[in-house]
Parts: C-alpha cells; sequence; structure tokens
C-alpha cells in the first residue's frame, strides 16, 4: 500500500529537482544564519585539534605522569570545546527559532500593528512579527556586519521573507540603531535580538535604547533580547520613560546566556 501510494504523487523533474523527487519534499525553508560563526568555526578547530592531539598522544606517546595529564586535557578539553560549538550551533538553527516564538506571542496582537526590527540580521524577529500581521508592516534595519552572523545580507532576507509568505508585509532598510531614520511615535512594537550588544561603547548602546523608545509609540511595546548588558538596557530603558520593564532569567541556548529585556511606553 505504502509503495503503491507514493508511486501515484506526482514528480516534478527540473533543474531545481534532477532526482524527480516529490515536489512537496522540495520546499525551501528559511535560513536564518549562524550566529558569531567564527567563534563556532574556532571552537571548533581547537576542540577538534586539541582531541587529536589527546588521542595520538595517547597512542605514541611515552607513558609518563605528565603525557597522561596531556592526555586527559586534550581529550576532555577537546570534547568540550567540540560540545560547545555544537551546542552554538543547534542554538542557532533551532532554539532561537524556538525562543522567537514564545517571546512573539507574548505580545497581545490586533495584526495591523507597525513592527521595528532593530538588528534584524537574516529576519529571525522580523518575519517572526510579519507572521503575526495581517494587515500591518514590519520594518528591519541592519548595518549587515557579516562577523556578526553568517551571510548577513539585505538579499537573504528578503529571500526568507519570501519563503515564510510575508514578503509583502516586510521592508529592508540599511540603518544605524543609534539613529533610526523614522520618525517619533512610530511603531507599535519594537523588537531586536543579539544585535546591541555590537555597539562596543555604552554611550552608543544607550543612544540606541533612546532612539527605540523615541520611535515607539505611546502604548507600545519592546522586547530585546541579547546575550550581553542586559541589565544596562533594563536601566536604561527605566531612565527613558518605560513602564513595566521586566528582566528575565538568563537562557542559555547560545552558552553564553541570553537575557530578554521588556517594557511599554507610556
Amino acid at each position: 500500500m505504502g509503495l503503491r501510494a507514493e508511486a501515484s504523487r506526482p514528480l516534478v523533474s527540473s533543474p531545481e529537482n534532477p532526482l524527480d523527487m516529490p515536489a512537496e519534499t522540495k520546499k525551501p525553508k528559511p535560513d536564518y544564519g549562524l550566529d558569531a560563526p567564527r567563534v563556532v568555526r574556532n571552537f571548533f578547530l581547537l576542540g577538534a585539534a586539541a582531541l587529536l592531539g589527546g588521542l595520538a598522544l595517547a597512542k605514541f606517546g611515552p607513558r609518563s605522569i605528565f603525557i597522561a595529564t596531556l592526555i586527559g586535557t586534550g581529550i576532555v578539553g577537546g570534547s568540550i570545546w567540540m560540545a560547545t560549538a555544537g551546542l552554538m550551533f543547534f542554538g542557532s538553527k533551532v532554539l532561537k527559532v524556538r525562543l522567537r516564538e514564545r517571546l512573539l506571542d507574548g505580545i497581545p496582537w490586533r495584526g495591523d500593528e507597525r513592527v521595528l526590527d532593530v538588528g534584524c540580521g537574516r529576519g529571525l524577529m522580523l518575519i517572526g512579527a510579519a507572521k503575526r500581521l495581517t494587515n500591518g508592516s514590519a520594518v528591519g534595519v541592519d548595518l549587515w556586519q557579516t562577523e556578526d552572523q553568517s551571510g548577513n545580507n539585505p538579499e537573504t532576507t528578503r529571500a526568507n521573507a519570501v519563503v515564510e509568505g510575508v514578503s509583502g508585509r516586510v521592508e529592508i532598510k540599511t540603518g544605524d540603531a543609534r539613529q533610526l531614520p523614522f520618525e517619533a511615535n512610530h511603531f507599535d512594537a519594537v523588537v531586536s535580538s543579539w544585535a546591541l550588544h555590537n555597539i562596543y561603547d555604552r554611550a552608543g548602546r544607550e543612544q540606541a535604547l533612546r532612539e527605540i523608545v523615541r520611535v515607539l509609540k505611546p502604548g507600545g511595546r519592546v522586547v530585546l533580547v541579547d546575550i550581553r548588558h542586559a541589565r544596562e538596557y533594563a536601566e536604561g530603558f527605566k531612565q527613558a520613560g518605560l513602564a513595566d520593564v521586566q528582566l528575565s532569567p538568563p537562557n542559555f541556548l547560545f552558552v553564553i546566556p541570553s537575557r530578554v529585556v521588556t517594557g511599554r511606553k507610556v
């Protein structure tokens, strides 16, 4: 029965489907990239080198307490580094999408909102917000730095929006979080994910927080998640006049703990 049913399904032959697989198995999926790709690569390479070195010493090295220590350090340390790289990879590919869904589900959507994603990257939060809109719109701004996320460019973000079926509700701009190119009180919600820590000076981060509050409408909500400076963000939002500012417990999806800051403009 199973084989007969499989054979009855229409097959599509094309350059994109050279193996004549059933068309539905070729449905494209969004790719939200690998965060901190250099860090992941370095952890993996260092771990592999240490693990292989430890195994080589165990097989070919002389017998001594010192060599035994090196063997143990190489095998254990290398395994930990490689496991860390694997967890960071899994966090980028799977866990951050799950966290996005949980965070965006916390906003009481009407469907007609205007949403801003600050440091949108390949569109994780931007597209997640757009999927919750009916006649609203979502705008993403970024400086498109590839050292922060693999393949970070506007074309990739647009491609993800097309795959997710929200390209008509998404707009993408090049812009700096410290000087957002929008008028005051323009957005119903502002989101940001793992972006503001890439502004290395505190004065610049504080300016970005003030800009987020400036473009947010009264009654609008902020959802910001990052791996560093979360307490600083919470205090900055309070000083800028947000109410109901909340700081979440740490989440270890990238090994380095991420925390979420939320608030509402009064």
